[in-house]
């Protein structure tokens, strides 16, 4: 009799609510999970925030959301949750089914809730735009473009949030957004005819801060964590690599980006560590390729987010952290994989490491014919590369140590095992192909960093031979070759490379290097200013300009460069000790002493700048100080014949 009761109750209920109606019962989930994008201006491709739109699609968002396919969310439920989660509960499925069924009734009318807006954070305080539309073909393969777009700043500003709009949707399918503070990647644009250039490269670029900056469909603007506003300085350019779907008839894509500034500097800094491999190679018709990788942390460092990034290939994710008591947290799991709808994943809350804790990753891929966004028919072989018919197999992590003093220790101690990673990677492509002149200019980079120069030079000779206008490689060979005093022989390959590239800055730079070696300061002077023609913000072509003037006993405008250089490089010493030589000569006896420390304090044992500096502040009767510059350069060089002539003429021993 109480089961009967019960059941005679639920239904008696059921029977006064009535069936699920758009007003009271679907608009809700709509217009929280769905409108932010399918609204007029939104990113969707039609509206769902009134009810005659939202009917015509009924039987649509029923089964993609029954299929989870929408709204967007890769991640599944886990022991922790991300800021702007977009999965919807069972029951909420359920709702939007059952309303489907019945006909989609719009229920009571009602005025609905006002569309939520597609700015949550309000009108930027500055937007910038690619300063030229790029036509996308009408077919063929993707296409990976960058381009710069300069950000006009009268001084640096703090950024809490950065706001991407991609113009035309249906073929940008995904951005990076970098931050020049050199304006380097000027050079690879006015190389190539068109507005930007093709592929990834971004010269001195990079995420600032440990920041991820980009957009994917869906993405919406976020804040920053508290305390962590970025640095954007002034006279700097964003370099944007866009992902690029050719389309029939597609209107020209030209980016905008937004930026929402605070007057806050940040108090805590982040960093970017990365898990994954660049040596994959996943056999045709193979189901169940895994990539692994693993860190262990040297410090105590909270997690601040993740951004996993695969290609089609890849069908299951997972990041897990292994405590040092043996435990082991969940970081991340996403049991099915969609390269079209990839995004950065922030912790709601920080999730705090200790020392000793061990990040790490598995990827699965499937390369078989089951797997329906496999781009090849019939699958074939598929190795590590950035097209979108490669694959590649990333986890980027955004970690702030808990101790800001423990911020290089950390970057020095990853710095190591990404390294070997991508040298592992380098070595890996070259063993696929022997003939891939890239990989080897890209691992003779590596080997110069690590000291190895004949073995960069080898790899070098190796890229010229397969690709003889290999202008870049040509430069950076004759640089090495010029290391070990072959002048002969590094004047040749950058003349071969300035024919090959008359634009490169870096080949006229270094052709200017030469020339000022062998006493020609008014050829070296006109290879600095094509270089600088190139690239207006190249500090060494501006300090081996300022050196080519003082050799001609142009002052005035060689200090005027010098400054320039420690403008754009302000840890520059050579730029500091020169202008600080400079201004001695010209009377100006504290200026010069700030150089000499600014050339010091980049380059404590920078013996010229000490002694300088010493022999200015005797000058100006400072005859202490000046001993004491001179006892700590004895310290550092203690057979220093000057230093101790200087320091016994002062009185001292």
């Amino acid at each position: 009799m109480v089961l009967l009761v019960a059941l005679t109750f639920v239904t008696a209920v059921a029977s006064v609510e009535g069936p699920a109606t758009f007003t009271r019962d679907v608009a809700p989930i709509l217009f929280r999970h769905c409108v932010p994008c399918h609204q007029r201006g939104g990113i969707g491709p039609f509206r769902l925030d009134t009810w005659d739109a939202a009917r015509a699609r009924s039987a649509d968002i029923a089964s993609v959301t029954a299929a989870r396919r929408m709204p967007p969310w890769l991640p599944e439920d886990g022991p922790g949750t991300f800021v702007g989660e977009r999965r919807l509960s069972a029951d909420q499925i359920g709702t939007l089914r059952r309303w489907a069924e019945t006909g989609a009734p719009e229920g009571r009318p009602a005025a609905p809730p006002p569309p939520p807006p597609i700015r949550r954070l309000g009108e930027p305080d500055l937007v910038v735009t690619m300063p030229e539309a790029y036509a996308v073909p009408e077919s063929g393969r993707d296409i990976f473009r960058s381009f710069v777009v300069p950000v006009p700043l009268a001084a640096d500003r703090f950024v809490r949030a950065m706001e991407f709009l991609p113009g035309n949707r249906e073929v940008v399918h995904h951005a990076v957004v970098l931050v020049d503070r050199a304006r380097s990647a000027r050079v690879f644009d006015s190389l190539d005819p068109g507005p930007g250039w093709a592929g990834m490269q971004s010269g001195l670029a990079e995420s600032p801060d440990g920041h991820f900056l980009g957009w994917t469909p869906g993405k919406t603007a976020l804040e920053v964590p508290a305390g962590m506003a970025w640095r954007l300085p002034r006279g700097s350019d964003l370099v944007l690599q866009l992902h690029l779907l050719p389309r029939p008839a597609a209107p020209p894509v030209q980016v905008r980006i937004g930026f929402h500034f605070t007057e806050d500097a940040p108090s805590r800094t982040a960093t970017r560590l990365r898990l994954g491999t660049k040596a994959m190679d996943i056999p045709a018709g193979e189901r169940d390729y895994r990539i692994r990788d693993a860190y262990r942390l040297p410090v105590e460092v909270e997690l601040i987010g993740l951004y996993p990034h695969a290609h089609y290939l890849a069908r299951e994710m997972r990041a897990w952290a292994e405590l040092p008591d043996g435990s082991r947290r969940s970081l991340l799991r996403i049991p099915e994989w969609d390269f079209n709808w990839q995004a950065e994943y922030r912790f709601a809350r920080p999730v705090l490491l200790p020392a000793g804790a061990r990040l790490a990753m598995e990827y699965r891929y499937d390369n078989s014919a089951d797997n329906r966004r496999n781009p090849h028919d019939p699958p074939r072989r598929v190795l590590y590369g950035p097209e979108s018919s490669d694959e590649m197999g990333d986890l980027w992590i955004q970690a702030v140590p808990r101790r800001e003093a423990d911020l290089p220790v950390l970057q020095r101690d990853f710095a190591r095992k990404e390294t070997a990673a991508r040298l592992a990677g380098y070595r890996f492509r070259l063993r696929q192909d022997p003939a891939d002149e890239r990989a080897l200019y890209s691992l003779a980079g590596m080997l110069v960093e690590l000291g190895e120069r004949e073995e960069a030079i080898r790899r070098l000779e190796a890229a010229v031979r397969i690709r003889p206008g290999f202008a870049v490689a040509l430069s950076d060979l004759g640089r090495l070759r010029f290391l070990t005093g072959e002048t002969d022989r590094a004047e040749a390959l950058f003349r071969r490379a300035v024919e090959a590239a008359p634009g490169l800055p870096q080949a006229h730079h270094n052709l200017g290097t030469v020339r000022l070696t062998q006493s020609r300061p008014a050829e070296a002077a006109a290879h600095f200013r094509r270089a600088l023609d190139g690239w207006p913000e190249f500090a060494e072509a501006h300090f081996g300009l300022g050196e080519a003037l003082e050799g001609r006993g142009e002052s005035g405008e060689a200090l005027e460069h010098f400054r320039r250089a420690v403008a754009r490089k302000p840890d520059f010493a050579l730029a500091h000790f020169r202008i600080g030589n400079l201004l001695a000569r010209g009377d100006d006896a504290d200026g010069a002493v700030r150089h000499y420390d600014a050339a010091i304090a980049a380059e404590p044992r920078f013996a010229p700048a000490r002694f300088n500096r010493a022999a200015v502040l005797a000058r100006q009767g400072r005859r202490d100080e000046a001993a004491a510059t001179l006892r700590r350069l004895l310290e550092i060089e203690p057979d220093h014949a000057a230093a101790r002539e200087l320091l016994a003429r002062l009185g001292w021993r």
